[in-house]
C-alpha cells in the first residue's frame, strides 16, 4: 500500500484510547450515571399505547404497551448504546414536548402526533404508524335492499334438503291413507294421483291440507313433520330479522357542516391537539366541543345524548372500535395528518438515528405484529358484518331430519306391506300368468329342440347344418336372400 509521504509499506495495528484494539460501536448517549430523561404521557386517554401504572407491593411504577415496546425494538437496531429512563409526565401532549424544548425532557415517548406547530419547538423521528383524524358516530339499523332475502336465510343445500323432505312427507303421508282405504286420496289418472302428491306436499307446510288423516302411521309422520316445520321456521325468522338489520347499520350524522350548522356537541381527547384542531381548522363554537379523558367515557357521553359524534386519530379510533366494536362506525372524510413519532430537542443527532432504526424495525415487520397484538385485538365481533355469514344450512337440523326420515321409513314399509295385502289377488293371479307363461315357453323350446333333433338339423346363428349319417361329419348349407343354396 502506497502511504501520502510516499513511502510504501502495510498499516500496523490500531490502538484506540484506553489501549483498546477493537472498533468502538460508536458514541453513548446517556450514561448508568446519568440517563437520558424520557417523558411518557401517562394521562394519555388510550393506554394501549402507553399505560402507566404503580405496584404498591414492590413501590414501583409500571410503564408498558405499544409505543414503549416500539421504541425499545428501535433502541436495540442503534448502533451504540442508549442509556434511558422513562418518566411519567401528567400534562398535555403539548406541554410535554414543551418541556422536551425546554430540556426538562430529553425526548418523549408515546402516541404523540407529529404536527406542523410542534415543529417549532421540537424534532420528530420518522412516523412509527400512520394517522390522521377521523369521526366516529352511532349506527342505526336499516332493512336490506333485496328483491329475494328471504331466500338468503338459508343455503341452498337447506333449501334443496328442505323441498325433499316436504316431497317425501307428502308422498307418503298420500300412500299411507291410500293403503287404508281412505277415500279422500283416491285417484282415477296418474296425472291427478302426481297433482295430489305435489298439494299435500305444499299445504302440509302451513298445516292447510284438507283431507282428513286417519291413519295412525300417518298421523305420527305429520305430528313429527310439525316439529320441524316449527324449529326451522323459527330459525328462519330469527336468521331473517337478523339480516334486515344488524348488517345494514348506517351512520345517524355523516355530515360534519352538519354537526356545525345544528351546534351539535362533539367529543374528543382532552390531553390532545384535536380540541384546538376542531376549533381552529374545522370551525367548531368552543363551548361545543367536550373535553373526554378516558376511552371509557365515550359511550356515556354517546348513550345521554351529550355529544353526536367523537373525532379520534386513526389509531385511536381502531382500539375504540375494537373495544366497542357494537353501535359505532367510522363516518365521514379522513384528514391526513403526520403520524406518531418520537420527540427529541433541536439538533438532536438521535432524532436522525431513531428514524433510520424505525425503519428497519417497521420493515422487518414487527410494528404490524405489535399492532395487532397490542392495539387492534377484539373479544366481540363486528355488528357490521355480512349477512351471508349467518345463512343456516342443514347442519343444525340434522338430527331431525333423520328422526323424520326413520319414521318415513318405517311408514313406508308398512304402507307398502298393507298395499300387498289390498291387491292380494290381482297380484297372485299376475304371478300365476307370468309362471304359466314362463311354462308355455319352456315346453316350446323342448319341442322344438326334439323336432330338430329327429329330422337331423342343428340351429346356429342363422345357418342351418344337416348332419351327414353314414360319415358322422356335418354339413353347412347356405341360404342366400333369393333362396337358392349352396
Amino acid at each position: 500500500m502506497r502511504l501520502s509521504s510516499g513511502l510504501t509499506g502495510k498499516l500496523s495495528s490500531i490502538y484506540w484510547p484506553s489501549g483498546e484494539q477493537l472498533v468502538p460501536k460508536g458514541w453513548t448517549m446517556g450514561s448508568f450515571e446519568k440517563p437520558l430523561r424520557i417523558g411518557v404521557p401517562a394521562k394519555g386517554a388510550f393506554n394501549r399505547f402507553v399505560r402507566v401504572t404503580h405496584d404498591p407491593y414492590r413501590n414501583q411504577t409500571l410503564i408498558n404497551g405499544f409505543s414503549i415496546e416500539v421504541f425499545e425494538a428501535v433502541v436495540k437496531q442503534l448502533p451504540y448504546d442508549l442509556h434511558y429512563v422513562f418518566v411519567p409526565y401528567y400534562g398535555s401532549y403539548d406541554e410535554m414536548v414543551a418541556e422536551v424544548h425546554n430540556k426538562s425532557l430529553d425526548a418523549a415517548v408515546g402516541d404523540t402526533e407529529i404536527m406542523a406547530d410542534r415543529y417549532v419547538y421540537a424534532e420528530f423521528s420518522q412516523p412509527y404508524i400512520e394517522s390522521g383524524l377521523v369521526m366516529v358516530v352511532t349506527v342505526k339499523p336499516g332493512l336490506k335492499e333485496s328483491k329475494f332475502i328471504a331466500l338468503n336465510a338459508f343455503t341452498k343445500r337447506m333449501w334443496i334438503q328442505l323441498a325433499a323432505m316436504s316431497m317425501s312427507t307428502g308422498a307418503i303421508i298420500w300412500l299411507s291413507e291410500y293403503a287404508t282405504r281412505n277415500e279422500q286420496f283416491t285417484k282415477n289418472s296418474f296425472f291427478e294421483l302426481i297433482c295430489s302428491v305435489l298439494w299435500l306436499s305444499v299445504t302440509i307446510l302451513s298445516f292447510s291440507h284438507r283431507e282428513n288423516i286417519n291413519n295412525t302411521a300417518s298421523k305420527l309422520v305429520l305430528a313429527t313433520w310439525i316439529c320441524v316445520v316449527f324449529v326451522v321456521g323459527a330459525s328462519f325468522t330469527a336468521v331473517l330479522s337478523t339480516m334486515m338489520t344488524v348488517p345494514r347499520l348506517q351512520p345517524s350524522i355523516v355530515d360534519i357542516e352538519y354537526l356545525r350548522n345544528t351546534n351539535a356537541a362533539v367529543g374528543c381527547n382532552g390531553n390532545s391537539f384535536i380540541c384546538r384542531y376542531l376549533i381552529n381548522v374545522l370551525h367548531f363554537k368552543p363551548e361545543n366541543v367536550w373535553k373526554i379523558n378516558s376511552i371509557h367515557e365515550y359511550p356515556k357521553a354517546f348513550e345521554d345524548g351529550g355529544i353526536k359524534a367523537a373525532f379520534f386519530v386513526a389509531p385511536h379510533a381502531k382500539v375504540f372500535l375494537a373495544e366497542y366494536c357494537k353501535g359505532y362506525i367510522i363516518s365521514g372524510p379522513s384528514f391526513k395528518l403526520g403520524g406518531f413519532g418520537f420527540v427529541f430537542p433541536k439538533g438532536s443527532p438521535l432524532a436522525i438515528d431513531i428514524s433510520e432504526a424505525i425503519l428497519k424495525v417497521t420493515q422487518s415487520g414487527l410494528v404490524n405484529t405489535l399492532e395487532k397484538n397490542k392495539l387492534y385485538f377484539s373479544n366481540c365481533t363486528s355488528s357490521t358484518r355480512e349477512a351471508d355469514d349467518i345463512k343456516l344450512g342443514p347442519e343444525p337440523f340434522s338430527g331431525l331430519f333423520q328422526i323424520l326420515g326413520g319414521i318415513i321409513g318405517v311408514t313406508s314399509f308398512i304402507a307398502v306391506v298393507r298395499l300387498v295385502k289390498m291387491h292380494w289377488t290381482s297380484i297372485h293371479d299376475l304371478v300365476q300368468k307370468a309362471l304359466i307363461m314362463h311354462r308355455i315357453g319352456m315346453w316350446a323350446s323342448l319341442v322344438l329342440t326334439e323336432c330338430c333333433t329327429r329330422f337331423g338339423l342343428t340351429f346356429s346363428r342363422g345357418k342351418i347344418f344337416t348332419m351327414n349319417a353314414s360319415h358322422g361329419e356335418m354339413e353347412q348349407n347356405s341360404t342366400h336372400p333369393n333362396g337358392s343354396q349352396t
